[in-house]
């Protein structure tokens, strides 16, 4: 063991990887380091589960940061073990009122479930890993039944387990912790096998509803190496989509510690004998060269790193945060691995006490152990050209030089992230080399066109050859343009919104300001611009940040902006400004010039390097330009409605303005409808919800059963208000037990809305008075909000739809389409309030009574509104026959009008109160009610009226046959049997059982169904049945004639020659032998009466009077058929 090593040592507890289901140790603890991206982390958790129903969470951040020793930590916040959890609570130094404290420690107990994720199915680790943890660490003596049953391993058995868990814990006032360390391994097997994460989105959902419904507050914490998408990147779109869509569930926490929390944990790492002096005054004079400034507490961590340089103690952190293939090498794993040219190696093998681990070496143990995987990174070119590089300084034959080479390379392709770039002044840092040394290896790097100095940043970077003097021609270029503000301000990146986030916890309704940068020239004009700006139509408001021009006093600017701030817009605008906003303004001018650069000289696109440079340059300075613009919005002076906000925080800033604005919004917490755009599934629960709110008021949780999404929708926003309360033995809509005063408010408003005007309100319009200020509301929950006033109204509200050929009515039928309506097309809805009280209320009472009675067979009415008490008449109006609601054969005239007022009735009030009323001519509600019966009887009876004289009709017909004189239909469907299906009267009959016949025989004739008939289709019915009738009185005789002279031929003539029939019927026996002559005779005959000079008609005539001779024919002589 040599000398250097038995004066340093790496800390045990840093040489091996923290795991989640470690025991936690006072060791451990000692060694924790609590850095303020651990803090950040835990009261952002804490924070959304305070003001929330945020349940899911995933930590994202690279290897070996501390995610694993975090989660560790959290759990010995919250140990059983009183010295563990009263360490960690010194470490942490919460008090009662920390958000932390009042999630985690104040209310009760945590039972903490611990997953480590492999490379196989979650389903079967996580069922395996519940039954084992209930196993072994339940809270009490004797473990529930109901947990000692096998998880199933599926989904809904994960779920059924982790329901029946939540709930034995919460009995015990305990809470539950899902932690899933090494998450990405599942998210790795899901994406080699294609299959989905509906594990973690059914988890997700169940632990929200949880705690929703204050059951055990369930959390769910994922701890993740890379961000979700990444793990489907080769997937196809659809199922990224998906993933996407699962991430959503959870609050993505990035876990990126910064150099300073990495030198932190190098510090705690690394254990020294003691402190060298000299170490600390090297680390302050980097530091200083860095930010401009002296850090004492900073430069002593780093010092704490001895014998690690401070520069390579900086760079450890972009190089951990950079992802090398699958490469999962940590700052620990260069601590501790003994890898070539790693620390401990070098520990190991340097006799020397004062020697340090500086860039170069850092850069030997980079290639040695890790140049495979880097080459096939996104830095992989780079790391190219920098050993190329290194190779061309070997020619210089001096040790030195290939060191800086080294560091320059190292300093050029991870500093930039953290503002470190490899300055002279850093590089005379980097070495212990004196200045004259360095200066001659940089002038003889430069002269071998090795690296090059970027006067633009002041450092040097590795080079790669050019002829165009790129400062020249970017100089000349910024002289052009100038103080042309529009091209300056065009470079400027857009900034993302913000997330007026206490707003959101106290309120519920995310609200998101835009940020724009505009120069003040005058008011009026800038005033314009504003107007102009393209704001999201979801966006809330909006940031406008405002520079001053050069030809502008402080004192004009100022006296602009305070009459800028008196001026109303649409949406509110929050004014700011900023004396350091010149830096951004001209980053911006140097990125407009380089741009320009790059279309105006042709000789960049032919020239790689330049070209190269120039992009170099420009990301440099976006990247300066961003920093800038969003440090100058963070420190900007900002004033709303004249009034000078004194917070900095942009979020808190617009969380205020947000509260002034919309102080009427509805505190409603769901962020699956509390939104501008529903997702499909959240919209299918919606609009099965709206239906549910329409047709089943008056079931316990409107008739839902199971957990569909819907049902989930209805407990957060109707359950949890008290909109949705018992009366009896029913339930039904009412803010009267709503504690919710802003739900009170807007249904105040809307009462006075839909009041306020004898018209229909368009539905639209009424989104749009509540899409304003002070309202606010988002486009997702609205319409459910609406159908719940309107529900509770409807004693006294009607909606009238209009389809697609723009005619209006009264809905009537509530189904499925009228709800998407109110989210698709609200436009073609309305809404209409009707007053009812006095005599009014009475004719109500009258006709409900009625209608119960006659429609509903004594079922009562639940809601009495005119809508509902006319509809069952309505509705049976509109299913009579098409002949009664056609018919115009009504001796009482009243009958046509109140039957046209029922078909075409569009207000149900206007028709109970005036069109009745004026009908029946009375408005005394007991005569009302006498009329109107008498009235609608005829409507109701006008069909089998038609029937009936059909019926009438067709005995008639029979009786008027000499030899018929006693007739019934019973007699007449016995003839029907014995004839058979070869008359179309007889077939009619014998079809149908009962009267179905009659209306079988009267369709037949009319050649249309019965009940589609009118006024004209009855005469020709009638005569068409007539003749059918006489035509089965024909056929009837003859099936007689052939049953008594079945042997015999038969001739049956009858002729109508006025009323009575003159009839003759001949029975004889014909030899075939005869047939020649029979048949010479009748030619003979008709010749002869071709010969003559006769008409048709007197032909005719000639056969009847030969006929009359041969049959002996008399006035219907023969037997009675009845």
């Amino acid at each position: 063991m040599t000398d250097l090593f038995s004066s340093v040592n790496i800390n045990s507890s840093f040489q091996r990887s923290a795991r989640i289901d470690n025991k936690i140790s006072k060791d451990f603890l000692d060694n924790f380091v609590f850095h303020d991206t651990s803090k950040k982390v835990l009261n952002q958790i804490s924070s959304s589960l305070l003001n929330s129903n945020q349940s899911g969470f995933t930590l994202t951040g690279p290897y070996g940061t501390g995610k694993s020793s975090l989660a560790l930590f959290l759990k010995a916040l919250i140990s059983q073990d009183a010295p563990i959890k009263k360490q960690a609570e010194q470490i942490a130094d919460f008090n009662n009122k920390h958000l932390f404290s009042r999630v985690f420690l104040n209310k009760k107990k945590w039972f903490t479930l611990n997953v480590i994720g492999s490379k196989m199915d979650p389903i079967e680790s996580i069922a395996e890993q519940i039954d084992e943890t209930i196993k072994q660490d339940w809270i009490s003596k004797g473990i529930p039944a109901v947990l000692k049953t096998k998880t199933k391993k599926t989904v809904a058995g994960v779920i059924k387990s982790l329901d029946n868990l939540v709930k034995e814990l919460d009995k015990k006032n305990y809470g539950l912790i899902l932690i899933v360390d090494e998450m990405g391994k599942f998210l790795d097997y899901a994406s080699s096998v294609g299959s989905d994460l509906n594990l973690f989105q059914e988890i997700a959902e169940k632990f929200s509803n949880d705690r929703l419904n204050k059951l055990g507050e369930p959390i769910f914490i994922g701890i993740l190496h890379q961000p979700f998408e990444e793990y489907a990147s080769s997937l196809g779109r659809s199922i990224q989509e998906d993933w996407q869509k699962i991430q959503g569930r959870f609050e993505d926490i990035p876990f990126s510690i910064n150099s300073e929390e990495t030198a932190h944990l190098i510090a705690k790492a690394i254990k020294q004998k003691k402190q060298d002096k000299e170490f600390v005054k090297l680390s302050n004079t980097i530091l200083k060269i860095i930010n401009g400034k002296s850090s004492r507490e900073y430069a002593e961590t780093l010092s704490k790193c001895n014998p690690i340089h401070p520069l390579v103690t900086l760079l450890l952190n972009p190089i951990s945060r950079q992802r090398f293939g699958q490469n999962e090498r940590s700052i620990f794993s260069f601590l501790n691995s003994g890898e070539p040219n790693g620390f401990l190696y070098f520990l190991q093998h340097q006799e020397n006490k004062k020697e340090i681990y500086t860039l170069d070496k850092l850069f030997d143990y980079l290639q040695v152990n890790l140049e495979p995987s880097i080459l096939v990174s996104n830095i992989g070119q780079a790391w190219s050209e920098a050993v190329d590089s290194i190779r061309r300084a070997e020619s210089l034959d001096d040790e030195d030089v290939i060191k800086v080479t080294k560091c320059i390379s190292l300093l050029d392709l991870f500093g930039k992230n953290i503002s470190l770039f490899p300055s002279k002044e850093i590089l005379s840092n980097s070495l212990n080399l004196s200045q004259n040394k360095l200066n001659k290896i940089l002038s003889d790097l430069e002269n071998k066109k090795i690296v090059v100095f970027r006067k633009f940043k002041n450092a040097y970077a590795l080079f790669s050859g050019s002829d165009i003097d790129l400062d020249e021609v970017t100089e000349l270029n910024k002289s052009k343009i100038k103080d042309d503000y529009d091209i300056i301000l065009s470079q400027l990146p857009q900034l993302q919104p913000i997330v007026a986030k206490k707003h959101f916890h106290e309120k519920g309704t995310q609200r998101i300001f835009q940020r724009f940068c505009l120069v003040l020239t005058n008011v009026k004009k800038t005033v314009e611009e504003i107007v102009r700006l393209d704001l999201s139509p979801v966006s809330a408001g909006a940031f406008i940040f405002l520079c001053k021009t050069k030809s502008d006093s402080e004192k004009d600017f100022e006296n602009k902006l305070i009459e800028l701030s008196q001026i109303k817009f649409p949406k509110p605008v929050i004014i700011g400004s900023s004396k350091n906003f010149i830096e951004f303004f001209n980053y911006a001018l140097e990125i407009a010039a380089l741009k320009r650069v790059k279309t105006t000289v042709s000789a960049i696109e032919g020239d790689a390097i330049a070209k190269k440079e120039l992009n170099g340059r420009l990301s440099v300075y976006q990247n300066l330009l961003f920093n800038s613009l969003y440090l100058n919005f963070e420190n900007a002076n900002w004033t709303f409605n004249k009034e000078k906000i004194k917070e900095t925080n942009l979020s808190s800033i617009a969380s205020i303005v947000s509260d002034k604005v919309f102080h009427a919004t509805p505190i409603i917490h769901n962020e699956l409808v509390v939104r501008d755009k529903l997702s499909s599934m959240s919209m299918s629960g919606a609009v099965n919800l709206i239906t549910h709110i329409f047709n089943d008021s008056h079931k316990k949780n409107l008739g839902m059963e199971g957990h569909p999404a819907e049902f989930g929708i209805y407990l957060s926003i109707i359950k949890s208000n008290n909109l949705h309360i018992k009366k009896g033995d029913e339930y039904e809509f009412s803010l009267e037990k709503t504690k919710n005063s802003t739900l009170k408010f807007m249904y105040e408003d809307f009462l006075k809305i839909i009041k306020g005007t004898k018209e229909a309100v368009n539905v639209n319009d009424l989104y749009a008075h509540f899409y304003k200020q002070p309202y606010g509301i988002k486009s997702g929950i609205l319409p459910l909000l609406i159908s719940v006033f309107f529900k509770t109204s409807e004693a006294s509200c009607a909606l009238y739809n209009k389809d697609e050929q723009g005619r209006e009515s009264l809905v009537t039928e509530f189904d499925q389409k009228i709800s998407e309506r109110l989210y698709r097309l609200p436009e073609t809805l309305k809404m209409m309030f009707v007053k009812i009280e006095g005599e009014k209320q009475v004719i109500l009472n009258e006709f409900k009574s009625y209608v119960e009675q006659n429609f509903l067979d004594n079922k009562k009415i639940d809601n009495p509104t005119p809508l509902y008490v006319l509809k069952p008449i309505v509705v049976r109006a509109f299913k009579l026959p098409n002949y009664a609601r056609k018919t115009r054969n009504f001796k009482d005239k009243r009958v046509l009008v109140l039957r046209d007022e029922l078909l075409s009735t569009q207000n149900p009030y206007e028709l109970l109160y005036k069109k009745i009323p004026e009908i029946c001519g009375t408005e005394e509600p007991k005569k009302l009610i006498v009329e109107f019966d008498k009235i609608y009887s005829q409507l109701n009876k006008v069909y089998d009226q038609l029937i009936s004289d059909f019926k009438t009709k067709i005995i008639k017909v029979f009786q008027s046959d000499p030899n018929i004189s006693d007739i019934d239909f019973e007699t007449i469907k016995s003839w029907a049997k014995k004839i058979g299906s070869n008359d179309p009267f007889s077939a009619k009959i014998n079809d149908l059982d009962d009267d179905k016949w009659l209306e079988q025989v009267i369709s037949y004739a009319a050649s249309k169904p019965a009940n589609e008939w009118n006024d004209n289709d009855y005469q020709e019915a009638g005569l068409a049945i007539e003749e059918m009738v006489r035509h089965f009185i024909m056929s009837y005789r003859l099936y007689t004639l052939r049953e008594d002279h079945s042997d015999t031929k038969i001739i049956d003539i009858a002729i109508f020659d006025g009323k009575n029939p003159e009839r003759s019927s001949k029975f004889y026996e014909f030899k075939k032998d005869k047939n020649q002559s029979v048949e010479k005779v009748s030619q003979d005959v008709l010749k002869l009466l071709e010969g003559q000079n006769l008409s048709e008609s007197e032909k005719g005539e000639v056969v009847l009077k030969v006929l009359r001779k041969i049959m002996k024919f008399s006035n219907s002589k023969d037997e009675k058929l009845a």
